[in-house]
Formats: structure tokens, sequence, C-alpha cells
């Protein structure tokens, strides 16, 4: 007798079953706190009508949302969704909650007329092996994408030596122009509206944005502070774009620092980058980022125009 409905926007009460859902995962979870979940529906085209949460007795039982992006796929622009938060309370796991709340963002996302859609799923956890067999069973083309690796380093606290600087007047620009030089360069690049672009530097929760000119050369970091679902809220830089553009290696060191040391005087402890293949990863090893465990995998399917049915060598795109 219990209804999928939209999503009511309770983000403490959604944040609070996330964390005591995801406690019993075998990796460490992060913290989705209710200003990041409404940061992430503040983003261009998000809505709640893209969202499906089972509740009882105003209490939500599952809860799933579809985060709309635009992309160039081997060179068709679409509009594919994102599948994520994907969460079942933990009273109610394992009684097929996740798989309906699942069945019913891809329903929204297909009348939403949005082209196709990404599942990223963690290796290891039951909804990675499910995935398939779901798309199966809708009849959806799906391929099994990437794999995402981790790479991961340590933080050395940092007192700021006055106000942090705030993205220049044309960051936005400036975003959209260094992301659009990977047009062909990757199999699945994210494109950028200014509306978008604006959102990524200025407006989204926690954001870290660096900047690197020299002369006529330019490159840009981007990504966001967040924090660790532990008993110390350890705060954590998750890498987004990584944009060198035509900078030199020795500027991409400096670059790759100042970013840090941004995101250190915001308080950040652990930086962690997803390795996407589109970017040049060796400044980053050079400041001794390793290897992590966690593994990351991407299943895309196209139902608009000819399926996608190959891997994609590289793809430039934000992954949770």
């Amino acid at each position: 007798m219990l209804e999928i409905e939209d999503f009511r926007g309770d983000f403490e009460t959604i944040s609070q079953m996330m964390e005591r859902s995801w406690a019993e995962s075998s990796y460490q979870p992060l913290l989705y706190e209710p200003d990041f979940l409404g940061s992430c529906f503040a983003y261009p085209g998000a809505s709640f009508s893209l969202t499906a949460t089972i509740y009882k007795n105003n209490e939500p039982l599952a809860f799933g949302a579809v985060l709309p992006r635009r992309v160039r796929l081997a060179g068709r622009d679409l509009n594919l969704g994102i599948i994520a938060f994907l969460t079942a309370a933990k009273e109610y796991k394992k009684r097929g909650y996740g798989i309906i709340v699942w069945q019913e963002l891809v329903r929204r996302a297909r009348v939403a007329g949005l082209d196709g859609m990404l599942n990223y799923c963690i290796e290891g956890e039951a909804m990675n092996g499910m995935i398939s067999g779901c798309s199966r069973m809708l009849k959806l083309p799906i391929s099994h994408g990437y794999v995402v690796q981790y790479w991961s380093r340590m933080l050395q606290p940092k007192k700021p030596e006055g106000a942090a600087d705030k993205p220049g007047p044309d960051i936005v620009q400036h975003l959209i122009e260094l992301a659009s030089s990977l047009d062909g360069q990757t199999s699945l690049s994210r494109l950028w509206s200014a509306g978008e672009a604006d959102w990524q530097c200025r407006r989204r929760f926690g954001s870290i944005v660096a900047e690197f000119e020299c002369g006529q050369r330019r490159g840009m970091l981007t990504g966001y502070i967040m924090s660790v679902a532990n008993t110390r809220r350890t705060k954590c830089l998750m890498v987004e774009d990584v944009l060198w553009g035509d900078l030199k290696a020795n500027e991409r060191d400096e670059l790759l620092e100042a970013f840090l040391n941004r995101a250190a005087f915001a308080g950040a402890q652990v930086a962690v980058t997803p390795v996407l293949g589109y970017a040049d990863l060796s400044p980053f090893h050079s400041a001794r980022f390793r290897p992590s465990r966690q593994v990351l995998h991407a299943y895309l399917t196209v139902w608009n125009g000819e399926p996608f049915a190959n891997k994609l060598d590289s793809m430039y795109i934000d992954v949770f």
C-alpha cells in the first residue's frame, strides 16, 4: 500500500537515513549533509520531479534522484541523468525498495525526455550485481562503460593568511573554454552552460576553485569539500575538474599546490581524485597522491537513438 512520490524537501531526514543505512557498508562512506543535498538540487535543471521517495508516516523508507547532465558521447550531444543517492532505510533493506525506487527513477528520466542514464556502483556492494539484471528486465541497453579508480593523500593543516580569494569575474567563461578543449579527446565529455558553470564555481556546497595564468596560458582545478561519515567528521576535498589547458609541467605543479593549499585553508584533511583518463595525473603523483582501494563501476545506458555498447576509454563527468 506504499506509494512513490516526489521528494518533499526534507533534507535533514534524508541525510540521517543515508548515514544510518550506509554505516554498514564495507567502505567508509561520505556524509551527505542537508546543505550538500540542497546544493545538488540548486543545479540548473534539477527538480524534485526527478526524484522518487517512499514514505511511511512521514518517514522515508527509500530515496533516489536523477541529476541531469549534458554530455557529448562519441560525437552525439545527449542529456543524461546520473542516478544518485539511491538508499533504503536501514530497517527496510533487502525488501526490494531500492529496486522499486530505481525503476521509478528510470521511468521519470524517460518521461522527462532524457536520452539515457549513468549508474555508479561501488565494487563489492549489492547494487553492483543488480544493475545489469534490472536493465535487462526493463529491456534497456547497458554498457559497463568504465571502471573508476581513486587516488588520495593526506593534507597538512594550514592557517589562512587572510580572506580566501573568491573566483574571478571570468571564472565561468574560463571553465567553459577549458572544458571545451577536451572535445574529441575523450569518449564522454561534459558540456557546460553558463548557469551550470556558475553553479560549479560559485554556488555549489563547499566549492574550491584554483586558476593559474601565465601570459596566454591558463589552467583550472575545481572540487568541493564534504565530510566523511566517521566520528571525527574528517573533511575531504573531492577533486572534480582537472583542466590543465596549455600549462607547462611546472605550472601544473604550481596550480595543484595552490589548489590543495586552498582546500587545506578551508579545513580539508584528505584529498581524493577519481582517475577518469581524460587528464594527465602525473602532477598528482608528484604531489604524493597514491591509489586507494575503492573502485567504482560506471554503467551507461542510452535509450534514445543508437544504443552505446562500447567501453569508454575515458570520461569527463562528475562521479558520485
